[in-house]
């Protein structure tokens, strides 16, 4: 019993990742789609990274296989999720191979970086590359917009709301799908490491944190949003603050976490603390945020006197 509440414990913060890859993703061709971005990688990490034999090779090749489901209505977007996924799978392998012992977050975020900096090499070589691809992306958004029948649902002054949030949406979705990637490259951590009999090849969420250094990347978003460098600037700075943004929520989202687990033993006051943190999501989203980033300097979760079961 013990082993088997070990694994599944394991397996809550892969689930947790898949849904964020899901919710996060603007790239969405199919239904399918969102296989590419966790299978492809995953697969060239088992291909490059294990043994070759008969067990992970096929899982591999499935892998694979679900990422090239719908290739015969493939699109433009089909290759554009392919291509991402190759360039974050490529990246993921690079960085495991020159650091193998770091984290999967830090493995992953390097990839990502190394992906992002192909597309905008990518970019400055060919323009009209980086016009169509953004074209193409923000099309999908106004094809779900215009699908909507906002007469059910509160007529034009929820329209007028929606279509907001979606213009926001399209101006920040690089960091959506940022956020998206590393997310993916975490489940294919989780799939390498169990390969390899790793009983948990992600730590649970209340150990989630990441090198300070990276404070700089928001401080950096913030100032190109402030100084009137042009819409280019504003719209960089933008993306960098919600890749950030999204991390250090994480971050306090752990913080409370570890909070709750050293204060609450009871499974009934621990399912109390979940249900008024949802209802009151809009608080907690800022709590976490706020303690996210103090976390950088106080190092909150290393305070005397207060220690988790688990630690």
């Amino acid at each position: 019993m013990g082993r088997l509440r070990e694994r599944w414990s394991g397996f809550w913060p892969a689930a947790g990742l898949l849904g964020l890859v899901m919710l996060l993703s603007p790239l969405s061709s199919s239904p399918l789609g969102l296989m590419a971005i966790v299978g492809v990688p995953a697969a060239v990490a088992i291909l490059t990274f294990e043994p070759p034999q008969s067990g992970s090779a096929a899982l591999a090749l499935l892998l694979l296989a679900g990422a090239a489901l719908g290739f015969r209505e493939a699109g433009p977007m089909w290759f554009i999720e392919r291509g991402w996924a190759l360039l974050v799978a490529g990246g993921f392998a690079v960085s495991t191979a020159l650091a193998p012992g770091r984290r999967v977050f830090d493995r992953s975020l390097a990839a990502v970086a190394i992906a992002g900096a192909t597309v905008a090499a990518l970019a400055v070589l060919r323009p009209e590359l980086h016009a169509d691809l953004d074209w193409r992306i923000s099309a999908q958004f106004n094809q779900a917009l215009a699908a909507v029948e906002f007469n059910a649902w509160g007529g034009p002054s929820v329209e007028a709301t929606v279509r907001r949030l979606v213009s926001v949406w399209q101006a920040v979705y690089p960091a959506l799908l940022a956020l998206a990637s590393i997310s993916a490259l975490g489940v294919a951590g989780y799939i390498l490491g169990r390969l390899r009999g790793e009983p948990r090849p992600l730590p649970p969420l209340r150990e989630f944190r990441f090198g300070d250094h990276l404070v700089w990347v928001l401080v950096l978003g913030l100032v190109l949003l402030v100084l009137p460098v042009g819409a280019w600037a504003e719209r960089a700075g933008g993306n960098m603050v919600t890749v950030m943004g999204g991390l250090y929520l994480l971050r306090g989202l752990a913080v409370l976490v570890w909070f709750g687990a050293s204060v609450l033993s009871s499974g009934w006051a621990i399912g109390a603390w979940v249900l008024a943190a949802l209802i009151l999501y809009p608080v907690t989203a800022g709590a976490a945020l706020v303690m996210g980033i103090s976390d950088t300097w106080l190092d909150l979760r290393s305070r005397p006197g207060v220690k988790t079961s688990g630690a």
